[in-house]
């Protein structure tokens, strides 16, 4: 087997293949790149995943992040491989050679990060905030912020966090009540206390700043009244060296059940009535500002969830090779056979691949439509990728994590009483995953975006503009030979899924909350959708490349495996969608009826 982090030939072939990056390289913008150096930088990327943050990633597990004092210390074998990672160009590879980037396609710098995120998520959580740091200040800062802060930011040698969180206020982002008193020199003073702050002190970079969230005092209450700030742990000096100390205090580290080596930090700024911050993005428009980082994050975080399903995958499918138990089925006796032959387990593992090579592949079909959004010079094209990007966030960030953290679960599963135990590796992933549906919008959020805002956006524009790319792959698997049932049987899901899409906007303005309580359901099912979509999409790819003929052995197996995934996930598991859609139009009303006191305890 592979590096057991990611199926690099399943990975190469929706890249190269299916969504054919190579398309990208006539615009200007990648014209410096091939498919010979995009399999460069992905083998360049692997070598370090694989030597360097792999090897580390239980060392942080087990070590931590230590607290004392007001510092937050990361595991000490964190620096040397943060180090490579940052010399290699690693920070920031998608930014503009104007910042030192290398305008690398969006999709390989999707494939790579997921290599990463397998690899050690602990330790890549803080080059992926540090990276949405640096784009909000890139997008909405003035020359002088961007001159004094955004070559440290994409160098890595300062890191950056998002600072939302509040003790009251959670996914409440309105409840915030950080305050920003406006300074005669055009500054801040920043006053309040943030907690849950991924990367909010550490000791593994010489600087770190912090993209705030607080309300200039007399501003109104909720969203509408909150502005964005740029806090540097160490304030920053005009000519770029590094000055004072910024008054803002880490008063503890949080103790979670995973990511262990990622300092979770509770801040107070301000405590000496001497924390600076600067203004950024406009007074009052801080919630457009902040989720241009958050938009960002929530594709990562289903990178992240995806990535340690899909290491999970690989390392339940060597050992369920090699874990000899029983005999073959239907037989009394006889030597013991591998598990992988039982059926329990092989649709276990099934199961676990559909789901992860699904899911991969939509990541990086979105990735494809961020480039496409940018490069297309038709105003017509770039709102039809932009509107995808918008539909798919939610289902990649819900896909991602959900059926990341379902494929470590059923992992553990495979390895049995082993997979229980810290020796093996899948129960730390296990744990490292569970955030990843949790924090950037939780999964009911990213739910509640779908329903609310997504589907219904520009008159459900942007829901038929990913209907029509599906429907397009559908039309095209039924005129190939084997493919035509299987794409035939989509199509009949897919049409009751607009049919209830339809419904739901509708009661969208007649009963709300019913409405709103079928919101993670339909996710599920879009998530779904959006799986057999990509499946489909790879089947007939691979369907093509076997009639071409020419291919060597190991390509043809790989082909037929595509082509079989795809038919058991649509004949054995998209069929489940239906009961669901059922439920979703008969619309049960009697969670309105069970009030809180029917919650008996």
């Amino acid at each position: 087997m592979g590096n057991k982090l990611m199926d690099l030939r399943d990975a190469r072939f929706a890249i190269f293949e299916q969504l054919k990056i190579s398309d990208l390289f006539a615009y200007e913008k990648f014209s410096d790149y091939s498919e010979d150096t995009v399999d460069l930088a992905i083998n360049t990327a692997e070598k370090l995943a694989v030597n360097e943050y792999y090897p580390i990633n239980s060392i942080g597990d087990k070590t931590g992040v230590a607290y004392s004092d007001g510092k937050a210390t990361v595991p000490a074998e964190f620096h040397a491989a943060y180090k490579k990672f940052c010399e290699g160009g690693w920070t920031a590879p998608a930014e503009s050679y104007d910042y030192g980037g290398q305008q690398m396609p969006t999709m390989l710098n999707y494939l790579t990060q997921m290599l990463f995120f397998a690899a050690n998520q602990s330790l890549m959580v803080y080059t992926c905030l540090t990276h949405s740091a640096g784009k909000v200040i890139e997008i909405f800062g003035t020359e002088e912020q961007k001159s004094k802060y955004l070559e440290a930011i994409w160098s890595g040698r300062y890191g950056g966090c998002m600072d939302l969180t509040e003790p009251e206020a959670g996914s409440d982002v309105g409840a915030i009540k950080t305050k920003a008193i406006p300074n005669p020199d055009g500054t801040y003073s920043i006053k309040g206390n943030k907690l849950f702050i991924s990367q909010g002190e550490s000791d593994l970079t010489e600087n770190l700043v912090h993209i705030l969230l607080a309300r200039v005092e007399g501003d109104p209450e909720g969203t509408k009244g909150l502005s964005c700030f740029i806090v540097p742990k160490i304030r920053v000096n005009d000519d770029g060296s590094l000055g004072e100390p910024n008054d803002v205090f880490c008063t503890g580290v949080e103790h979670k059940m995973g990511m262990k080596g990622s300092a979770t930090a509770s801040l107070a700024y301000g405590d000496n009535n001497s924390c600076i911050g600067e203004l950024i993005g406009g007074r009052g428009k801080g919630i457009v500002t902040m989720f241009h980082m958050m938009n960002e994050q929530r594709i990562v975080v289903g990178m992240e969830g995806i990535a340690m399903g899909s290491s999970a995958y690989l390392h339940a499918l060597d050992f369920a090779r090699e874990r000899k138990q029983g005999v073959a089925f239907g037989q009394r006796t006889g030597p013991q056979v591998p598990i992988i032959e039982h059926p329990d387990v092989r649709r276990n593992l099934l199961m676990m691949k559909c789901y992860t090579e699904g899911i991969r592949a939509l990541l990086l079909y979105a990735a494809k439509c961020v480039d496409m959004q940018e490069v297309a010079a038709d105003e017509a094209a770039k709102q039809k990728y932009g509107d995808l990007v918008e539909i798919l966030t939610p289902i990649c960030k819900g896909g991602g994590t959900d059926k990341g953290f379902d494929a470590c679960i059923t992992a553990i599963q495979v390895f049995g009483g082993y997979g229980y135990c810290q020796e093996y590796y899948v129960e730390q992933l296990a744990r490292d995953c569970k955030i990843t549906s949790i924090y950037e919008g939780t999964n009911g959020i990213q739910a509640n975006d779908l329903l609310g805002r997504k589907i219904v956006m520009r008159g459900a524009s942007a829901f038929q503009a990913l209907i029509d790319e599906i429907q397009s792959v559908i039309a095209a698997a039924k005129g190939i030979e084997g493919l035509a049932g299987y794409a035939a049987d989509f199509g009949v899901f897919l049409d009751k899924f607009i049919e209830t899409s339809g419904l739901l906007r509708a009661r969208l303005n007649e009963n709300g909350y019913l409405a709103y309580s079928w919101a993670t359901p339909y996710l599920s099912i879009a998530e779904d959708i959006a799986v057999a979509w990509m499946l489909l999409s790879q089947a007939a790819v691979a369907t093509e490349k076997l009639k071409a003929g020419g291919a060597l052995e190991a390509d043809v197996l790989f082909y037929e495996s595509k082509i079989k995934t795809a038919k058991f996930f649509i004949s054995s598991v998209l069929p489940q969608v239906m009961g669901r859609l059922d439920a979703i139009d008969k619309n049960d009303d009697t969670i309105l009826e069970i009030e809180d006191k029917y919650f008996i305890d």
